[in-house]
């Protein structure tokens, strides 16, 4: 398969799971700094599945599932390399989301230039021994000089 094929494919992929995701509520990340500054610009955020998104309400996704996420965003930093996590965002500190790469750019475009829209596609497997709650994510892809992209929303694991 040649490189042209790789980009269609992945690009259909994403097209097509973003017609069954639902956009979801989503929030700026806190930072200890009221007056930092964002290095991106999130413009969507889509959940497949999460009929709870239209009310607003946390998505509601089953253990042993496989969660679809993506994002849209504009960052206004050029980077080669990307790191990407969703975090269990807690009131101690956060903690990485089991069964993601880390690597951005198997999600993402990459490089990624400054001012140039791209989206972040990514699988999320639920595990069956994630405790049934609400979580406040974190979703964050970040560079070496720790220039990044960040935003929060909620799931609810269920049974």
């Amino acid at each position: 398969m040649n490189r042209n094929s790789v980009f269609l494919f992945a690009f259909l992929f994403v097209a097509l799971s973003m017609v069954c995701a639902e956009l979801v509520p989503w929030r700026q990340c806190p930072y200890p700094d009221p007056q930092t500054l964002t290095n991106c610009t999130i413009h969507e955020v889509y959940v497949d599945p999460c009929k709870e998104a239209a009310e607003a309400k946390p998505c509601k996704i089953k253990k042993g599932v496989v969660g679809n996420m993506t994002f849209h965003y504009t960052p206004a930093f050029s980077s080669e390399k990307m790191q990407g996590r969703i975090f269990w965002a807690s009131q101690v500190m956060d903690i990485p989301f089991l069964g993601m790469d880390p690597n951005a750019c198997l999600a993402t475009s990459c490089p990624i230039e400054a001012g140039q829209r791209n989206t972040y596609h990514v699988q999320i497997p639920i595990l069956k021994k994630y405790p049934v709650r609400t979580y406040d994510l974190k979703w964050k892809i970040w560079n070496e000089q720790e220039q990044e992209c960040c935003f929060m929303f909620q799931i609810k694991i269920t049974k």
